[in-house]
């Protein structure tokens, strides 16, 4: 046979199912390259039952039902009997949820529903026959809702649905028989809607489905007729929509079932076993717009098989219908209503992406995976896994991620997880749990929040609930690198953009980061970590860097341009102060010339540079200039005025050598 190991990459870690050509088995279970090392792809939740046996004995229990992110099912662990379990896919949080039935005998919990945050099933009481019981997940908060029917006789609850924030169903209460009952969950609001035929016989009501703001049924209004009705859970809401006569001269009893919802047509089936005929029929929910779409056929054979699996899918439904199993498609009308396979013992009609998926049989390659688009040359087999007649029989499709999980059997690998996209090249091994010929049977899938619960036996553990669990980390992508100038000498605060994270499962991965945004960033670079944590608790990380720079150049202030008088024969000295600041850092502050300097007669250019700790700089300049002219408050009309000590030195060798000479003037006689 031919085996593809092409993985099922957005479907679970399981998007690599093999190395080196060897099928990733339950001994292999290291994670592929792009995958959390630590995940298990495929893990046993936990052994419920002691020593190897089975907590699921009876392959006919409900699969789980889901509320919130628990698992709720019916398991066995050898000592209580069958009695209502939870899980969120983990040994430790998998528990008995209660011992509704004190002892080995068990609850046998049946129809579980939920409606609202609450969980209706049906179960056996210690003092009471099979009534309704709910629960909130709590061995406290797991009660019995109503004894409908005192004592040990069992109400018949059944056909269980929620409209709303209440829950229908159909009980004996042995007074009335069979009637629509409903119930917000206490003994007060748990009643009758409507006696709608009096007397311990009841309305023979059938088929609940909801359509809009109202639960519709079947019932029985008086002989030879069947009526289709509705309620909004009122005794004055509850009407007769319309009288259903697969023919006007049918003496016999007429069968109403399988209503079913698509879009706001509600579809259902209409049998008369005196004509031995089913009929396909469309409402609108009035009485006018409740019709035949078109008569099914008509022979004692395809009348004991009776339709079945109405499947809404893309516009279109689909059904099962004749001794043969025939595939039907029908747009509503009578000339859109056809087969599309013929005789092929059509199962698991399943909606994926707009297409129809589905199990069915032909002479050439038995019983396997099959697809359609309502047409008959677009109705064909995916994939023969099993080639030639020996069929793989592929059981138990369920949607996951786009793609569908199905349980199938090959000569090699046994019965196991099997998926498809819908395509050929699409359609793989998920995972060899018992690996070689023999089978680990999985069955029940069902979708827990990232996780997909199922039933299956390793050969070791028995019959117990597994998980296929999500290994893929969510994908994660940050930022930009960011430049900010500082605010002061710690830094700045900096508010960043986002990292978007995105996961191959439904709901956003929760993301954090080393260093909040809006919070102080020191000068230079800081790594702003950011990572991203799927419900799984697969993890992916990015960085970016958030770099603190200090760019601007001091503020610096110049003095306004100098004018002094001379004090010594070439110049002055003169003195002076710049003005600077800057955010960050204190800046330093050069001069040329220096302050103190002699300056010249004239005017000379002072240049002025600041420069801070980062290297920028900023520049100014002024002028100052010398006047010729000695200060007139100082000079005394000596020209003396104040000089350098040099200067002064030369004054008075001067006025030393003038005296010596009227000296010498004096002595000759000159004077």
């Amino acid at each position: 046979m031919r085996r593809y190991w092409t993985g099922v990459s957005s479907l679970l870690c399981l998007s690599a199912l093999a190395t080196g050509g060897i099928p990733f088995t339950a001994a292999a279970l290291d994670s592929p390259p792009g995958e959390s090392a630590t995940c298990r792809a495929v893990s046993l939740v936990k052994g419920i039952a002691a020593g190897g046996a089975s907590s699921f004995p009876d392959y006919d229990l409900q699969a789980p039902v889901v509320l919130g992110r628990t698992a709720f099912f019916a398991a066995n662990d050898g000592v209580s009997g069958l009695e209502l379990w939870k899980s969120r896919g983990g040994e430790t949080d998998t528990e008995r949820v209660a011992d509704v039935f004190p002892g080995s005998t068990g609850a046998e919990p049946r129809a579980l529903t939920v409606v609202g945050n609450s969980l209706f099933f049906t179960a056996k009481g210690e003092s009471q026959g099979r009534e309704l019981w709910k629960t909130d997940g709590t061995a406290e908060g797991t009660v019995l809702v109503k004894d409908i029917r005192s004592g040990p006789e069992d109400s018949g609850v059944t056909s269980l649905i929620a409209l709303g924030g209440t829950l229908f169903f159909i009980a004996d209460d042995g007074v009335h028989g069979p009637e629509l009952w409903k119930s917000d969950g206490t003994p007060d609001g748990t009643v009758l809607v409507e006696d709608l035929v009096p007397g311990p016989q009841g309305a023979g009501i059938t088929s609940l489905a909801v359509l809009r703001d109202a639960i519709y049924f079947a019932a029985d209004g008086g002989p030879h007729e069947v009526e289709l009705w509705k309620s909004d859970g009122t005794e004055a809401g509850t009407d007769r929509v319309a009288t259903v006569r697969v023919i006007e001269s049918d003496p016999g009893e007429q069968i109403l079932q399988g209503l079913t919802v698509a879009g706001d047509t509600l579809y259902f089936f209409a049998g008369s076993k005196y004509a031995m005929q089913w009929d396909l029929w469309k409402s609108d929910g009035s009485g006018p717009g409740t019709v035949r779409v078109r008569s099914l056929g008509r022979s004692a054979a395809d009348y004991d098989a009776s339709p079945v699996s109405l499947t809404s899918v893309g516009g279109q439904i689909f059904f099962v219908s004749g001794a043969g199993g025939s595939l039907w498609r029908s747009d509503g009308t009578s000339e859109g209503t056809s087969i599309i396979k013929q005789s092929s013992d059509a199962r698991f009609l399943t909606n994926l992406n707009g297409q129809l998926l589905f199990t069915a049989w032909d002479d050439a390659s038995g019983f396997e995976l099959w697809r359609s688009d309502g047409t008959v040359a677009g109705t064909v087999v995916v994939e023969d896994i099993r080639p030639g007649r020996d069929s793989s029989a592929p059981f138990w499709l369920t949607v996951v991620d786009g793609k569908v999980v199905f349980s199938a059997e090959t000569e090699d690998a046994g019965r196991e997880l099997w998926s498809t996209d819908g395509t050929r090249e699409g359609t793989a091994l998920l995972h060899d749990i018992v690996p070689g010929p023999d089978s680990s049977e999985p069955s029940r899938l069902t979708v827990v929040g990232p996780r997909v619960f199922f039933v299956t036996d390793d050969g070791t553990s028995g019959a117990e609930p597994w998980v296929l669990n999500d290994c893929t980390p969510p994908e994660l992508s940050c930022p930009a690198e960011m430049l900010v100038e500082a605010r002061g000498p710690m830094g700045a605060p900096v508010t960043y953009g986002l990292a978007t994270a995105s996961d191959n499962k439904p709901g956003s991965p929760t993301v954090s980061y080393n260093k909040a945004s809006g919070t102080d960033f020191p000068l230079g670079n800081t790594s702003v970590v950011a990572t991203a944590t799927d419900e799984s608790g697969n993890v992916s990380s990015c960085s970016f860097q958030v770099k603190v720079r200090d760019s601007t150049a001091p503020r610096l202030t110049c003095p306004r341009n100098m004018e002094v008088w001379r004090k010594f024969r070439y110049g002055a000295p003169v003195n002076y102060v710049a003005d600077a600041a800057d955010a960050v850092s204190k800046p330093a502050i050069s001069y040329e010339p220096a302050p103190g300097s002699d300056f010249i007669v004239g005017t000379t250019q002072v240049r002025v540079t600041a420069t801070d700790a980062a290297g920028n700089t900023s520049r100014c300049s002024f002028d100052v200039k010398v006047r010729r002219e000695y200060d007139p408050q100082t000079n005394s009309g000596c020209g003396c005025g104040a000089a350098s000590p040099g200067v002064l030195s030369g004054w008075a060798l001067l006025t030393a050598v003038s005296m010596l000479a009227r000296r010498r003037r004096r002595s000759s006689g000159k004077e």
